[in-house]
């Protein structure tokens, strides 16, 4: 009993920083963290940790490690004719895990849509 009280009691205390930690990112443009803080008596430091709480809970939540992403081919695919040549390459990504991708000038908005998804998952 002791172990689900002490569940629902840090399940209530990330709600209320995650509602603290919305209205400061929800301030004034011209005030800073610190100002905020000060405002709402915890100091800039609290206001970090339970930052970093929240944000660690919410990964704890939503798993964002797909082991497989599946990309649709887009409607205005490239011909099967031998003759299509490609345009030039517009953009090249380049992930931090040696992913290199050339998106060319034909590129479709819905294929782009489906890469980046896809590459912002990649591992």
């Amino acid at each position: 009993m002791n172990t689900q009280t002490s569940l629902v009691a840090e399940q209530i205390r990330l709600q209320q920083w995650a509602d603290q930690i919305r209205d400061c990112q929800n301030r004034p443009s011209d005030m800073k963290v610190d100002a905020w803080c000060q405002e709402h008596g915890i100091t800039k430091a609290n206001y970090y940790y339970r930052l970093r709480r929240v944000r660690e809970a919410c990964l704890k939540l939503c798993d964002p490690s797909p082991s497989f992403v599946e990309l649709k081919a887009p409607v205005e695919s490239i011909p099967a004719k031998s003759s299509h040549t490609r345009s030039s390459v517009a953009a090249a990504l380049h992930t931090k895990n040696g992913i290199a991708i050339d998106i060319y000038n034909d590129a479709s908005l819905e294929f782009l849509r489906n890469l980046i998804g896809a590459a912002s998952h990649a591992e």
